[in-house]
């Protein structure tokens, strides 16, 4: 039974994918965790807790070190700047199951495998439309520089795809569109706007959303993009070494963001009419959700087998606009 440690495993993402992964049967997961609080919540999922952090890495390092069974890591953190310090950690302790094999005779034995989680953003904002091998992704080459929040990330996904991380490791980037569902947080700004207008007596005739007013997005339920890692993990050690370019898009649907927040008004019981008008200055989130990707999983699909099941945000909204009310209630 493959063993997996998961970083992340606390927030929306790396928890969809650790609780994927028991969900299947085929796998021990592990999870990073920063304190006892958090390690006690994971092993209430079954997840067995690993204390420690990037910064405090002994216990994950000994971890890897004396179980050669955890045969992959997922970095679903998207921790700015301690991704780049994992990524140096992993490499050596790759580097140490190595030699470990070569010791016990065995100079072929598996790479440690690495999956680090990005996102579609680093794509930037364009209606034109984008693909995973377009290795000019926050290049000045590239077509549209990256959404400021996650400016950072090309230059990471460089380093994972290098000569020098791939001696040690197997690795793999998975680029998940704007996530939805699982109470929707990142959602959480444009949606207040629009339920305080709802709530508010008399209700103004107009309300102001801060997002980009034609944009048309990415988008992918968690629980989606946690099947495309689950499968994405499966395959790792068979791309591996094959020359496939291992970055994947996972995109569940593309849909206009105008439409999306009128469906949420209509839930909230707002009546007036919306206007979506951009985002603050400074607010990279909204610049974020707002930007206009693009994408398709033509190559997760065909080189994976994977296929997202939610039939999308517009079609479930009232779903997802009560599930994200109902939580912060």
């Amino acid at each position: 039974m493959p063993h997996i440690l998961v970083f992340g495993a606390t927030g929306t993402i790396g928890n969809a994918i650790a609780l994927t992964l028991l969900r299947s049967g085929l796998h021990t997961v592990y999870g990073l965790a920063r304190s006892p609080a958090k390690a006690s919540g994971l092993s209430k999922q079954e997840i067995i807790p690993v204390l420690g952090s990037i910064s405090q890495p002994d216990g994950f390092l000994d971890l890897l070190e004396k179980h050669p069974e955890i045969s992959v890591v997922v970095d679903a953190a998207a921790a700015y700047g301690e991704s780049a310090k994992l990524v140096e950690l992993l490499v050596g302790a790759g580097k140490k199951r190595l030699q470990g094999w070569e010791r016990l005779g065995a100079p072929s034995g598996p790479k440690l495998g690495y999956i680090y989680v990005s996102g579609m953003w680093v794509h930037g904002d364009s209606h034109d439309p984008v693909s995973d091998i377009d290795a000019s992704v926050g290049t000045a080459a590239a077509k549209s520089a990256p959404a400021t929040m996650v400016a950072w990330r090309p230059e990471l996904e460089r380093l994972v795809l290098s000569s020098s991380t791939r001696a040690a490791l197997d690795t793999a980037i998975a680029r998940p569109a704007c996530t939805y569902g699982n109470g929707s947080a990142i959602w959480g700004g444009p949606l207040s706007q629009v339920l305080s207008a709802a709530r508010s007596d008399p209700q103004p005739e107009k309300v102001q959303v801060t997002l980009a007013p034609k944009a048309t997005v990415s988008l992918i339920h968690v629980e989606d993009i946690a099947t495309g890692i689950e499968t994405l993990i499966g395959k790792l050690p068979l791309l591996a070494g094959t020359g496939v370019y291992p970055v994947f898009d996972f995109v569940g649907h593309v849909e206009g963001l105008k439409a999306i927040m009128e469906g949420a008004a209509r839930v909230f019981g707002y009546k007036g009419d919306l206007e979506l008008v951009g985002p603050a200055e400074g607010d990279v989130v909204s610049e974020a959700i707002g930007a206009s990707v693009v994408g398709d999983s033509g190559r997760a699909k065909a080189l994976l087998g994977w296929q997202a099941k939610k039939a999308g945000m517009l079609h479930g909204i009232d779903v997802y606009a009560s599930s994200w009310l109902a939580g912060i209630q």
